[in-house]
C-alpha cells in the first residue's frame, strides 16, 4: 500500500510539472524557448522518477542519524553472559574484541555472544606490547592465532581486531602494514571510557560528558562496574539520539592511521 501511495504521489508531481511547464511553453513565442522548456520538463520529470524510485526501493534502511558503536575488550569472562543479556534486553548488539585465552575459557560464551547477533573480532593473544612487537610479524601472527581459536569453537572467521592500547603510539609501520596486508581490519576508538580505572558512576559520567558527534566507536571492558551501567549507558545513547549498531565485516576499519578517527600520538 505505501508503495501504491508513493507511485500515485510521483504521477501527481509529474503531471503538474508537465501542467506548469506546459503553460510556460504557451505564453512563448519563440522556437527556441519551447525546446529548451521541453528540454527542462523532460529532465525534471525523469529526475523526480528517479530519484523517488531511488526511495522507495531504498526500504528501512536510514540514511541519515548518528551511531554508537559499543566495542568491549578482553573477554570473554565471568561478566559476558550479563552483558550480552543486557544488550539483548535494550535490542541493540555490540562488537567483542577478545582475548585468545579468554575464547579457551570460556567458549560457550564466544558462541552465545555470536548467536545474540554480536560481533566478534580478536584482541591479541599476549595483550603484551613487548611480545606484540617482539617482531614485525608477532602481532599479525597473534591474531592468526585468535583467528584459529574463533573458527575452532565457532565455524565461523572474522577480519576485525583491536590492537592492545591501541595501533597508535606502539605499533610500527611495518607491524600495522602486515596486519593490514594479511587483511585484518583494524578498530581504534573515539571515545575511551577508562572504565578500568574508574567507579561505576564516574564511567557514566565520563560518556555523558564526551559522547559527542554523529559517529561513536565508545570502548569498555569487561568488569564489574562496566556491567553495572551497561544498561544506562545504552538508555543515555538512545537518549542522545543514537542508533546502536555492531562492527559489520564489511565495514571499512576506522584507526588511527587511515585518519578515519583522527590521529593520535
Amino acid at each position: 500500500m505505501k508503495l501504491k501511495n508513493k507511485l500515485i504521489a510521483i504521477s501527481i508531481i509529474a503531471m503538474s510539472l508537465f501542467a506548469v511547464t506546459g503553460c510556460s511553453n504557451n505564453k512563448s513565442a519563440n522556437e527556441n524557448d519551447y525546446e529548451r522548456n521541453a528540454t527542462l520538463t523532460s529532465t525534471t520529470l525523469s529526475d523526480v522518477i528517479y530519484d523517488s524510485s531511488k526511495e522507495i526501493n531504498k526500504g528501512p534502511t536510514k540514511t541519515y542519524g548518528k551511531v554508537a558503536y559499543i566495542t568491549i575488550d578482553d573477554g570473554p569472562s565471568e561478566y559476558n553472559d550479563e552483558m550480552v543479556k543486557i544488550l539483548k534486553d535494550n535490542n541493540v548488539n555490540a562488537t567483542f574484541f577478545m582475548v585468545d585465552g579468554n575464547m579457551k575459557a570460556f567458549p560457550e560464551q564466544v558462541k552465545n555472544t555470536l548467536k545474540q547477533g554480536n560481533a566478534i573480532g580478536f584482541h591479541s593473544v599476549t595483550h603484551d606490547i613487548h611480545k606484540l612487537y617482539k617482531t614485525d610479524m608477532s602481532a599479525k601472527e597473534e591474531f592468526d592465532v585468535c583467528q584459529e581459536t574463533f573458527k575452532s569453537i565457532t565455524g565461523e572467521t572474522s577480519d576485525l581486531i583491536r590492537l592492545p592500547f591501541g595501533s597508535k603510539p606502539y605499533t610500527s609501520q611495518a607491524s600495522y602494514d602486515n596486519i593490514v596486508n594479511a587483511g585484518y581490519k583494524l578498530w581504534d576508538w573515539t571515545l575511551d571510557s577508562e572504565d578500568w580505572k574508574s567507579t561505576s558512576s564516574q564511567l557514566l559520567s565520563t560518556i555523558k560528558k564526551y559522547a559527542k558527534g554523529d559517529e561513536i566507536v565508545l570502548l569498555i571492558h569487561e568488569r564489574k562496574q562496566t556491567v553495572a551501567v551497561l544498561d544506562d549507558i545504552i538508555k543515555y545513547l538512545k537518549s542522545e539520539g543514537y542508533e546502536i549498531l555492531p562492527i559489520g565485516q564489511s565495514q571499512q576499519e576506522e584507526n588511527y592511521w587511515n585518519g578515519k578517527l583522527g590521529s593520535q600520538n
